[in-house]
């Protein structure tokens, strides 16, 4: 009961991605919504929800604590990232859609599902070890897996130093440090700015859900069994927890703690990878569609890798 309580919140995603489905398909929704949905995601909404999420989560002790003991998720993050590189090197990832697979394959969705998850299966204990791998697995998205796909549009278009630079100083990633800044210098805002920044926050997870039913609701069926999808699916939802097993026991770590690790890397593909290739106009179709497979694909893998743990 306890797997199907917390699986519940994974039912509720699919819930707003089909109504995404159902308000494209009967004309609510226009190409300028589709256009202007990523870049209201990417530039306004998800700065501010990065922002809070950092500086309600952490005091400065917990950012300074979980600097120097984020250890294990970093280094399970980064194995799995050198897990997609090889694999998209020896199965010829497409270049259109390389730094998307790669980021779409290392990071996980550790807050919108992770967090609920980890909750309802092993407990409120749980949770600050769950925090540890979110700040992990976004450390390494906002950094260098927002830059791996702003470089998919490097290789089909002409991309200058000014644009690189843009790229890595993203608007999510511009919120993320400044998080971490007030964090770690015990900054506090007065409450109106933060509730105005979490009300504008709050819109990044549905909105993200619906722009990713938009995209399902025009791709072509037979592209959810490209061979780049499935690889990137079975990469991220049966490579990365195994691989999470392995760092987690070759340090030696407390099996608890261990659970929670390879959980977390057992989730969907992060939300914000469709996203951003949607704003950079790279391949948002794959972004959509790894989102979906991920998302409907660990109802069954997890209950798997779970039981090895």
């Amino acid at each position: 009961m306890d797997y199907l309580h917390a699986l519940s919140g994974v039912f509720s995603l699919l819930l707003v991605c089909l109504l995404g489905v159902v308000l494209h398909r009967t004309g609510w929704v226009g190409p300028e919504v589709r256009r202007l949905l990523p870049r209201f995601v990417t530039c306004i909404a998800l700065p501010p929800y990065l922002f809070c999420s950092i500086v309600t989560t952490f005091s400065h002790e917990d950012v300074r604590a979980f600097l120097t003991g984020a250890l294990v998720p970093v280094v399970s993050i980064l194995l799995c990232f050198a897990a997609a590189l090889v694999c998209g090197k020896v199965f010829h990832v497409k270049q259109q859609r390389f730094g998307l697979f790669c980021a779409s394959f290392s990071c996980s969705s550790a807050v919108f599902v992770g967090i609920p998850l980890c909750g309802a299966l092993l407990g409120p204990r749980s949770i600050p070890y769950a925090l540890l791998y979110y700040f992990a697995n976004a450390a390494f998205f906002w950094t260098i897996g927002s830059w791996l796909i702003a470089a998919d549009a490097k290789r089909q278009n002409p991309f200058s130093c000014r644009q690189a630079i843009q790229a890595v100083l993203s608007p999510p990633f511009l919120g993320f440090t400044a998080g971490l800044a007030a964090a770690l210098l015990s900054i506090e805002l007065p409450e109106w700015v933060m509730h105005s920044a979490s009300i504008i926050g709050q819109l990044t997870t549905p909105l993200a859900l619906l722009h990713i039913g938009f995209g399902l609701s025009v791709v072509p069926r037979g592209s959810i069994f490209s061979r780049d999808l499935l690889l990137a699916a079975s990469g991220r939802l049966i490579l990365c927890p195994l691989l999470t097993l392995a760092v987690v026991l070759a340090f030696g770590i407390d099996r608890f703690v261990g659970q929670v690790f390879v959980l977390q890397a057992a989730l969907p593909t992060v939300m914000q990878a469709s996203i951003l290739s949607a704003h950079y106009q790279t391949d948002p179709d794959f972004g959509t569609l790894i989102i979906t497979l991920t998302t409907v694909g660990c109802v069954l893998t997890l209950p798997l890798i779970m039981a090895l743990v």
